[in-house]
């Protein structure tokens, strides 16, 4: 019993002995989980430069400090390596799949995807960032016959062969789910709709789908551009009685017209944060600073601008600025320089004179994202 009782004792030594030395190893914990979020996307847009904190003053994802040394400035035959070259581009409106209790309701009234490819071509080349070859065939076709009737067919014909035939580089590809339900509450129904937009850059040549602009989905519910008191119907005895249409095929084209209005001035805003505008710094005086480039470099009107020092591939924010573009220049104020000593140094040095930047620290401007101004009035 005494060595029975002694080799328990051992073996409980033993144990805590071996619980003492044993550090538990967790995993390295590098990822996230989240539910899936469903919810309506919004219109992104760059703060005003009046409001930025010190904190906020970083430079954005995505900038350039791409000069213009090797550019020709002929726009229809700029260098590859100029950062004023725009890739041509066609653009094609997918408008055909459609899901839900109601999909084929949907299906029958589809969208006007003419019109709509129409106004995002609009949209696309009024931002700069893209030069669009246009599906306009009809308005290019009667202004080619106006000017052969006005000109005759040889001037025209000599014309076009000067200027040749544009032919896109990428393509610009919107896909678009949609999505129609009926709701019922005690006393009426309401429909619900939703639109799902998705858009991919293709090297026509190669078949290559290429990864930026990566605008992600735009989600839109009907709700989003109508008033859901719009989409309140009555039924009796399982038909419609009153109040929306949801059977009349016009009525659901002009919501789902709508939604997709709406998804392309989303999808604008975030073109304009996944490619920003960039210029770079000539010159700072006091607080006024000018660019090497403006509207030329798709700049707008009311651009706020982080401005940063460029050495050795590192960046150092030095403020924030709003700048007005001119057609090839543009010209802006610091509202708030960083709270840093090289941001000290610089303003110190444009106080009462012209800093021009050294070619080894050179200043660059890029745009945060689609101005206050822009997003109220062009949108």
């Amino acid at each position: 019993m005494k060595n029975l009782y002694s080799g328990i004792a051992l073996s409980l030594l033993i144990l805590n002995g071996c619980a003492s030395g044993v550090s538990v190893k967790h995993p390295p914990e590098q990822k996230i989980s989240r539910n899936s979020d469903r919810a309506a996307s919004t219109v992104e847009g760059g703060k005003s430069a009046y409001d930025f904190a010190d904190r906020d003053i970083a430079v954005p994802a995505y900038f350039d400090t791409q000069g213009l040394e090797l550019c020709t400035f002929d726009g229809r035959n700029e260098a590859a390596g100029c950062p004023l070259k725009k890739p041509l581009i066609r653009v094609y409106f997918d408008g055909n799949d459609y899901q839900g209790a109601d999909a084929e309701m949907a299906k029958r009234a589809g969208l006007d995807n003419q019109k709509l490819l129409l106004m995002f071509e609009n949209q696309v080349a009024g931002v700069n960032r893209f030069q669009v070859v246009t599906q306009d065939e009809t308005t290019v076709n009667a202004e080619l016959a106006k000017q052969i009737e006005q000109q005759g067919a040889a001037a025209v014909a000599e014309q076009r062969a000067q200027r040749g035939i544009a032919q896109p580089e990428f393509v610009l590809k919107l896909d678009t789910l949609k999505t129609a339900d009926r709701f019922y509450a005690e006393y009426n129904g309401v429909m619900q709709y939703a639109l799902e937009i998705t858009s991919s850059v293709i090297d026509p040549y190669t078949m290559v789908k290429l990864p930026q602009p990566n605008i992600g989905k735009i989600r839109v519910r009907g709700d989003d551009v109508w008033d859901k008191n719009d989409l309140v119907f009555v039924e009796v005895s399982g038909r419609y009685y009153s109040g929306y249409q949801y059977d009349d095929p016009q009525s659901v084209q002009s919501v789902f017209n709508d939604m997709a209005s709406r998804g392309f001035d989303i999808l604008i805003s975030r073109l304009l944060s996944e490619m920003p505008a960039t210029g770079q710094v000539l010159g700072v005086r006091g607080d006024q600073i000018t660019l090497d480039r403006g509207q030329n470099a798709g700049v707008l009107p009311n651009e706020t601008m982080i401005i940063f020092e460029y050495e050795a591939g590192f960046v150092e924010p030095i403020g924030v600025a709003e700048v007005n573009p001119s057609s090839t220049s543009a010209n802006g104020r610091i509202v708030r320089w960083k709270q840093s000593q090289r941001a000290r140094e610089v303003r110190s040095a444009a106080n009462n004179a012209i800093y021009r930047p050294a070619s080894e620290r050179r200043l660059f401007a890029v745009s945060v994202g689609a101005p206050e101004s822009y997003l109220d009035s062009r949108l």
